[in-house]
């Protein structure tokens, strides 16, 4: 028995061996890349109203895995302010959360120059007035699309952590829900497809 015993001492040792000799082997994975861009700025384009409207400064932060060539990370959008006309007729102001489901991810590839990031939100509109009357809602509390949609951005300018990125994408306006009398006619004038976000990535 003590031959065997000193075999299977001999083996063990040998495979630790070979085991952390592989480990040390591996090379090293780089840490990953915390960047904020905290002078975000951009638009979203309505289709169906033929609209532009302005994204506040806005702070986007991400985490990129240059090995894996991944991202993930959190966008945070103040309120939107869209000008609108009921029926093309009463001028109206609506004031419209961006409400993320989830956080951003993504794909970057700075050999190529290539950056792709995916967002998942629901849009809660929180006001909407006559510009004659902006002391009176006219959408209940809880106005909000009645599905998540979601925007995949891409690059359209070269990616510079100094200066400026810029990535644009489309997404779907979902119909909404419990906005009041309102509900099937904010439906009607903003759900659809073909609607652009673009954001101007800065530091």
């Amino acid at each position: 028995m003590r031959p065997l015993r000193r075999l299977l001492a001999t083996l063990t040792a040998t495979l630790a061996a070979t085991a952390t000799g592989l480990a040390l082997a591996q090379p090293a994975q780089a840490a990953p890349i915390d960047l904020v861009f905290a002078n975000t700025t951009g638009t979203t384009f309505i289709a169906k109203q033929k609209v532009t409207a302005q994204i506040p400064t806005s702070v986007v932060k991400t985490s990129i895995d240059l090995d894996a060539k991944t991202l993930t990370g959190t966008a945070e959008i103040p309120d939107l302010t869209v000008k609108l006309k009921l029926a093309n007729l009463i001028p109206t102001t609506s004031i419209v959360r961006i409400v993320p489901q989830g956080g951003l991810t993504g794909t970057v590839d700075l050999a190529a120059n290539k950056l792709t990031t995916t967002t998942t939100f629901k849009l809660q509109v929180l006001k909407v007035y006559q510009d004659a009357l902006p002391s009176l809602n006219l959408v209940s509390p809880n106005c909000i699309s009645k599905t998540a949609t979601s925007a995949t951005l891409t690059n359209t300018t070269p990616i510079d952590i100094f200066a400026t990125t810029t990535v644009t994408g489309t997404y779907k306006i979902p119909a909404f829900t419990k906005c009041g009398l309102l509900t099937p006619l904010l439906t009607t004038l903003l759900a659809g497809d073909g609607n652009t976000l673009t954001l101007n990535l800065k530091g």
